[in-house]
């Protein structure tokens, strides 16, 4: 999987690989979308919750830099984030998951989701419209992400917040073109992406409580057709991170608040699109104490992180139809080199870690079932 990322929606490859293990294995699944996959195991008991693990199966256009042997052989395209040992991981589950199921009698029904379209588009949100959940009666929801900040094989999690909601947003700016040597005559889009820039950085620092951790972050700023020109158009892109849905509301007026004012003073036209916004993930109480326990329980090293992320997630979705809990895997190992970060062109971990994500979500599912 490695070696043929593909991007968000794109995921056929991945997804024909991952049937190809189920069928393999005879074991069934469901097509929903056009790249996800639903794999159900039923309880020997009739009218039983489910319970949900979730992996994302997209890569990032990034160009990969690590001289391995499994390096992407797409061009422009690299897993990145780590989302192929996600999905390493919950078909390693799966196949446990079905032995298990063989051989021992069980309470609660599982559910192994290979979601597309994390890093883009919200996946999470396109899945759980186009599948009814609800008729599954979810009980809890579970995800596992590498993370480079923490030691091998260590899962790392905290109760309530985790990460933080992301919204992007785009900013457009339509002027009048003009010859320089007649910039009166104009109105320089430019000029008011400048501004609009300028504005936002204040933004933090005069409406929000200084308490509070906030990100308006623009990531992109384009504009112009040539330098004797008095630029047409510019635009600006970024992101939004807050843990707070208050916050948000206070920034995002206060974004459309600027674009008003600066349409009057520089007589440009600006529109304003929020894209789509994933909210907070945050870690269920219940939830979160079984996992430390499921970690005591299997041998496996947990570590209580400390601060918030300010990363984005979308598996915050699932909240929508179940308690959930988010957690990390630490793959940091600087004696063999692994301690780049991710979305980094040498992203990379051993694979020994994915044997600990197949451990902890046995070890989530048998807690379950056996009434711990």
């Amino acid at each position: 999987m490695h070696a043929h990322p593909e991007l968000s929606l794109q995921e056929y490859k991945t997804k024909e690989y991952i049937k190809s293990i189920l069928e393999g294995n005879n074991i069934p699944y469901e097509e929903v979308l056009e790249t996800g996959l639903i794999v159900k195991f039923n309880a020997s008991e009739d009218n039983a919750e489910t319970l949900l693990f979730r992996a994302d199966i997209d890569a990032l256009p990034i160009q990969e830099e690590n001289e391995i042997e499994f390096v992407s052989k797409n061009t422009g395209v690299m897993h990145a984030c780590g989302h192929d040992g996600h999905t390493a991981m919950l078909l390693g589950a799966v196949l446990e998951a079905k032995e298990y199921y063989e051989n021992n009698k069980t309470k609660y029904n599982s559910m192994f989701v290979f979601q597309p379209a994390e890093e883009t588009i919200g996946g999470a949100a396109l899945m759980l419209n186009a599948y009814n959940f609800k008729k599954d009666k979810i009980k809890a929801a579970f995800a596992l992400h590498m993370n480079p900040d923490y030691e091998e094989e260590a899962i790392v999690s905290k109760e309530k917040d985790i990460m933080a909601s992301a919204t992007e947003f785009k900013i457009k700016i339509e002027g009048q073109a003009a010859h320089v040597g007649l910039k009166h005559l104009g109105s320089d889009a430019i000029n008011t992406a400048s501004i609009f820039y300028q504005e936002l950085l204040k933004l933090n620092t005069l409406n929000l409580s200084a308490r509070d951790t906030n990100i308006i972050h623009i990531g992109l700023l384009s504009g112009g057709d040539a330098l004797n020109i008095v630029a047409q158009s510019a635009k600006l892109e970024g992101t939004i991170r807050t843990y707070s849905k208050e916050n948000f509301s206070i920034i995002s007026k206060k974004i459309l608040d600027i674009a008003k004012g600066l349409e009057l003073i520089t007589t440009t036209k600006i529109s304003v699109d929020f894209g789509e916004s994933y909210d907070a993930v945050y870690n269920d109480g219940e939830e979160y104490k079984l996992i430390k326990d499921v970690c005591k329980n299997k041998g496996i090293k947990y570590i209580e992180l400390e601060n918030t992320y300010l990363y984005g997630e979308d598996f915050s979705t699932f909240r929508k139809i179940s308690p959930i809990n988010y957690s990390f895997l630490g793959v940091r190992n600087e004696e063999k080199g692994y301690i780049w970060g991710l979305h980094t062109p040498k992203f990379n971990f051993d694979e020994i870690v994915l044997e600990t994500g197949v451990k902890y979500y046995m070890g989530i599912l048998e807690k379950y079932n056996k009434g711990g």
